[in-house]
């Protein structure tokens, strides 16, 4: 049944023809780009207008010419192991020969009767010949040491071998084009970010141009915001830039020959993506050492190694073979006497051979070249073991890495999110002050470069969570080109991310694994420090280490509570007769505390609205050692009938 089966596949590859593929773009036989010919593949975007990161790793897998490539080269193996089934059949070949041959000679001689006496007689014998030559003959291999299944094997793993590379190229093409479409994202908001702090700069160039106008402010001023609005310009710019660059990068891994998109083509994808809790690592690493096809294309060579080897061990066995050979030829000639071709004759014939047998051949001894060469392919087997087993570090190493990269970009995404607000808060708060003349131009440079800063990050940090989710599908390697064909636009929830092709129910109770974290007890602030002993002193008692963390849980609160629920106004936004006012003594108060002469108080605490106070604190008297005496401030009327500040309105508010 074996040699049935060998038989049919060598009869299959006689009848099948010229290896046939499409042919890649036209456009790119050609030596010019402006005159290039266009064909389907320059129509890629004509009814695409919005883009989907599903969509270009579909586009990817049809056009990409390094991944086509490789898919040929699977093609390619398969004929080489087909080519090894011919060990197992007979060599037959056919020989026909036709040829021809003349010769002659001179003699010399006196012939006595002839009249004229004295002349001799000058003879030419020759030989005129013709053949033909007509043969077959056939050999079988019978047994060479096991030498040809051992070559089979080592082909039919060599073929595995390519599909796994395959298999890789689409692994590596799909994380390659998930970066570019997520690089292409990051630019179109670092662009939007740039836009809108140029705006900022713009309407704050505007409103100190009035100031400056009314002298208000110095010209320094002007020019500040002038500085910043034209920063903000080059950083539109280089994200312009970057964005074009991005979708070039895009481009050629989609194979598309005008090199970049067209403008109608938009991109859908979102900045922002929800967190998903990862099933355990153990279930990553386990899947990730099951279906890595570069770790299976190490395997697959290792295999490969030890047949070769096998090989070697077979070229010290006796190979027999059997031999079947058939002739026919034939001769004919033509003799004569002289030159006239007088006396001469022909003759003619022809001869039928066959021989058959066995032949057997054992090389005893050739200078040891067969068993260095053995130990040469044992050298080659461990080269391959190794590299497998380095191979797979490399796997359990970028599953890690991996892992850790999502859990981390998420944990910080999160308080970037916190970030930003704040700082968005910060820089209306400043804003405003700056606008009422209680604060520092500097303050508002710092505060707006902050607000920028935090959203650049914000954005940075999302696109780290898309790149590292593409990283650890890439890391796992079990989502294969069938999956890319059908993937849906968004991913389930419910899907582990980098295994979206197995079903959910294989990670039911599985829970993220906490990442490691180092004990940094000696890095303790040096406030908290001082609470709990020396800041040097790392050896830290229960109770040294339960205050720790109740400051740390104070710290937390009091971050929490920098966003009012309801609108106040800031003791800085009053205008400076109010601020520097000292309250009067309210008419129920019995008593009025006077402040030690320590040192003069900049601004004095307001009495309360609605009752009276028992005690009221008084406006300190300048000290008597200072240089020069801070001016005793006004009396102030009573806080319930003070009229609140006008706030400007907020930054958020003008754009």
């Amino acid at each position: 049944m074996k040699r049935h089966y060998f038989f049919a596949l060598a009869a299959m590859a006689m009848l099948g023809g010229c290896y046939d593929y499409p042919a890649p773009p036209v456009s790119t036989l050609g030596e010019t780009y402006t005159q290039r010919q266009r064909d389907a593949a320059d129509e890629m975007f004509k009814d695409i207008t919005s883009l989907s990161l599903a969509d270009a790793q579909r586009i990817a897998l049809h056009n990409n010419p390094t991944y086509i490539a490789a898919h040929h080269s699977v093609a390619a193996a398969h004929m080489r192991y087909l080519q090894t089934f011919a060990g197992y059949m007979p060599k037959i070949t056919a020989n026909f020969s036709i040829g021809g041959s003349d010769s002659w000679y001179s003699a010399h001689g006196t012939n006595s009767s002839d009249v004229y006496s004295g002349y001799s007689d000058v003879r030419h014998p020759r030989t005129d010949t013709f053949t033909t030559s007509t043969g077959i003959q056939a050999t079988m291999l019978l047994f060479d040491g096991l030498n040809r299944e051992f070559s089979v094997m080592a082909a039919s793993h060599s073929e595995k071998y390519y599909q796994r590379l395959d298999e890789n190229a689409c692994r590596t093409m799909m994380l390659a084009v998930a970066q570019a479409y997520n690089s292409v994202l990051l630019q179109i908001e670092n662009r939007r970010i740039a836009e809108e702090d140029r705006k900022f700069q713009m309407i704050s160039l505007r409103d100190t141009k009035y100031k400056f106008d009314a002298g208000a402010v110095p010209l320094s001023s002007v020019l500040n915001f002038a500085i910043l609005m034209n920063n903000a310009e080059v950083s539109v710019v280089q994200a312009e830039y970057k964005y074009e660059s991005a979708l070039y990068a895009l481009a050629l891994l989609m194979g598309y020959p005008d090199g970049t998109f067209p403008k109608e083509v938009k991109f859908s994808g979102h900045i922002k993506t929800d967190f998903v809790e990862l099933p355990a690592i153990d279930i990553y690493l386990d899947t990730a050492l099951a279906n890595r096809p570069d770790l299976k294309g190490y395997r697959e060579q290792l295999e490969i190694a030890k047949y070769q080897l096998y090989q070697q061990y077979a070229s010290f066995s006796p190979t027999v073979n059997a031999f079947f050979n058939w002739g026919f030829s034939t001769s004919s000639s033509y003799k004569n006497a002289n030159y006239q071709y007088n006396g001469g004759y022909r003759t003619h014939g022809d001869t039928n051979t066959i021989s058959y047998g066995i032949q057997a051949e054992w090389t005893i001894f050739s200078g040891l070249a067969r068993y260095n060469r053995m130990r040469e392919y044992q050298a080659n087997l461990a080269i391959a073991d190794y590299q497998a087993a380095a191979q797979w570090f490399q796997v359990v190493n970028d599953v890690r890495t991996a892992y850790a990269t999502y859990i981390q970009s998420v944990r910080a995404t999160k308080l970037l999110q916190k970030v930003r607000d704040l700082s968005a808060k910060q820089r209306d708060l400043v804003d405003d002050e700056y606008r009422a003349g209680n604060t520092e131009l500097t303050r508002l440079n710092e505060a707006q470069r902050d607000f920028v800063d935090a959203e650049a990050n914000l954005a940075t940090s999302y696109i780290n969570i898309q790149n590292a989710r593409a990283q650890l599908d890439a890391a796992v390697g079990v989502n294969d080109a069938s999956y890319y064909e059908t993937q849906p636009e968004k991913s389930d929830a419910k899907l582990a991310p980098g295994m979206e092709s197995l079903p959910p129910e294989q990670f039911v109770g599985s829970k993220e694994t906490a990442p490691v974290v180092p004990q940094l007890e000696s890095a303790l602030p040096s406030s908290i420090s001082s609470q709990i002993g020396t800041s040097g002193n790392t050896s830290l008692t229960p109770e040294q280490r339960q205050k720790a963390k109740e400051k740390f849980q104070q710290i937390e609160k009091e971050l929490d509570k920098t966003a009012p629920i309801e609108k106040q106004t800031p003791q800085s936004l009053q205008p400076a007769a109010e601020r520097f006012a000292a309250p009067q003594t309210a008419p129920a108060a019995p008593e009025v505390k006077v402040a030690p002469e320590a040192k003069a108080a900049p601004e004095a605490k307001a009495a309360p609205e609605a009752k009276a106070a028992p005690e009221v604190t008084a406006a300190p008297q300048t000290a008597p050692a200072a240089p020069e005496a801070v001016p005793q401030p006004p009396v102030a009327k009573p806080a319930a009938t003070t009229t609140p500040a006008v706030i400007p309105a907020s930054a958020t508010e003008r754009k």
